[in-house]
């Protein structure tokens, strides 16, 4: 069962998982979806580059393709204080 985690969380999870190259595919999600979501806000918030989202295919399937992301300065800046935050939470 899927967990809705807030902004902050999901980004973070991305930016990780991108510094990491972890993304070896694309992916097909829900366009409403969390993943979608984030993903198209670190693109816009120019946190990552490489990044390719397709959301055309239809009103219920977009395309993520995090293979040749990279986290920018700004990126890693941002991931920098979002896992400096976590740990302050924990």
């Amino acid at each position: 069962m899927a967990t809705n985690l807030s902004r902050e969380d999901e980004l973070r999870g991305i930016l990780s998982d991108i510094a990491r190259k972890r993304f070896t595919n694309s992916r097909q999600v829900n366009p409403v979806s969390n993943l979608f979501l984030t993903t198209k806000y670190a693109i816009e918030k120019q946190y990552i580059s490489g990044a390719v989202i397709d959301a055309s295919f239809s009103s219920t399937l977009a395309e993520i393709n995090l293979k040749n992301a990279v986290l920018t300065d700004r990126g890693r800046n941002k991931l920098a204080q979002l896992l400096a935050q976590s740990t302050k939470e924990n």
